[in-house]
């Protein structure tokens, strides 16, 4: 929707919400009322006080970007705000952060916010927010409709609903196609297997990029789930590597770190070594930008120490961290600070917190060199939310310039 037919206000409770959708052709007249939910029962768990502050510092930065005319982009960095609070057990402040969205991501929001209820054993709340989602979905249109659907589907998926699943997934554009999949291949049994396998095939003989992403990341939940069974492991595998050629590297190299992730929360080290020197070769033989090259290269060099090659692994991150330093002037500054901050996150899986600080710090200063409010918000929003989720505590030093930042938001944005 064009920015001047934003109009999105959050209302006292029981109040009434006027709901926009961004992207979408829709006149402001056809906005849909939907009340206001009452805040959920499941609690936030317990976490140091640092990063509950990281986490509001960082939902506080991203809703300080003006609704006009950057709502996509308020909108997306709220988002991964509330991805953060869910991946660290914090529910409602994720609630919190949902009910700030003005666009559609409110709906997608409270379907996530419904799926971390159905994993973490509190369904009775699952109905009541699905509900809210599917309001939204329905004052929306195209993908971001579909985007919408999906998500209420795979919470169906996981609770075993398949009719009610089947029910969300049907007429939606082929990019969202199968990702309920994954959550079928994260609860499947013997059983089911070959009838899960068989539905992936079929995905990815259409063709279709996304589809075939989407399937082959399916596959890697059960390669997860069959970990155990050498056969059934060792058929997905190959599955996976005979259908990713036409895909580029980047998707082929996380898909190695998801295998080799599994790997390793099953205590098997020597496969997960297997898996990260395949994609660090894979890597090696490609030519990407420095800002997409660092960040893969950083993931793999943390999964090399969890896989117990400790030297060699802090020897690839000193090696990635030279060359930053030597290389970064080839590196647009809008994408340093995000580039830094991999590295401070590898760093910190090295255990090395006083350079995944050092490194943080850089990230923030490197953030600050666009001269536009936006940017500078997305990329403190972005550190912080990093910070949070890798438990890296900022000094007092490091406190005062992000705040100082955060208050300096203004025009031009």
């Amino acid at each position: 929707m064009h920015a001047n037919f934003i109009r999105s206000f959050l209302l006292p409770a029981g109040a009434s919400l006027l709901l926009a959708t961004a992207g979408c052709h829709r006149p402001p007249d056809k906005t849909m009322a939907v009340a206001l939910p009452q805040p959920g029962p499941a609690a936030d768990r317990p976490l140091p006080a640092y990063q509950t502050q990281l986490l509001d510092l960082a939902l506080a930065t991203a809703t300080a970007i003006p609704v006009i005319p950057h709502l996509k982009d308020r909108s997306r960095a709220q988002e991964a705000v509330v991805t953060a609070c869910l991946e660290l057990g914090q529910p409602q402040r994720a609630l919190a952060g949902i009910e700030k969205m003005e666009d559609w991501r409110r709906g997608a929001g409270y379907a996530d916010y419904a799926f971390y209820c159905a994993r973490h054993g509190d369904p009775k709340e699952v109905p009541h927010y699905l509900q809210l989602a599917n309001q939204i979905a329905e004052a929306t249109e195209d993908w971001p409709r579909d985007c919408i659907r999906v998500k209420i589907a795979q919470t169906h998926a996981w609770l075993g609903q398949h009719s009610q699943a089947e029910q969300f997934e049907q007429g939606i554009d082929a990019s969202q196609s199968g990702k309920v999949a994954r959550m079928r291949a994260m609860r499947c049994d013997d059983a089911a297997f070959e009838t899960q396998t068989k539905a992936l095939d079929v995905l990815m003989a259409t063709g279709n990029f996304d589809s075939v992403r989407n399937a082959l990341e399916s596959y890697t939940q059960l390669f997860d789930r069959f970990y155990g069974d050498v056969k059934r492991r060792g058929q997905v595998e190959a599955k996976i590597k005979a259908a990713w050629r036409p895909l580029p590297v980047f998707i082929r190299v996380n898909l190695l770190m998801a295998m080799a992730g599994s790997a390793l929360d099953h205590a098997d080290q020597g496969q997960a070594l297997l898996l990260v020197d395949e994609a660090r070769r894979m890597l090696d033989g490609q030519s990407l930008p420095l800002e997409e090259d660092i960040p893969l290269m950083a993931k793999l060099t943390g999964l090399r120490f969890r896989a117990g090659e400790i030297r060699k692994a802090h020897a690839e991150a000193d090696a990635l961290r030279a060359r930053y330093d030597a290389e970064k002037t080839m590196i647009v500054e809008i994408y340093r600070a995000g580039t830094l901050r991999s590295l401070a996150e590898a760093y910190q899986t090295l255990g090395d917190r006083a350079t995944a600080l050092a490194m943080y710090t850089q990230a923030i200063d490197a953030g600050v060199q666009n001269p536009n409010s936006r940017p500078r918000a997305e990329d403190l929003s972005a550190t912080c939310v990093s910070m949070a989720v890798h438990a890296v505590r900022p000094d007092a030093g490091l406190w005062a310039r992000m705040r100082a930042i955060r208050t300096a938001l203004a025009d031009p944005w």
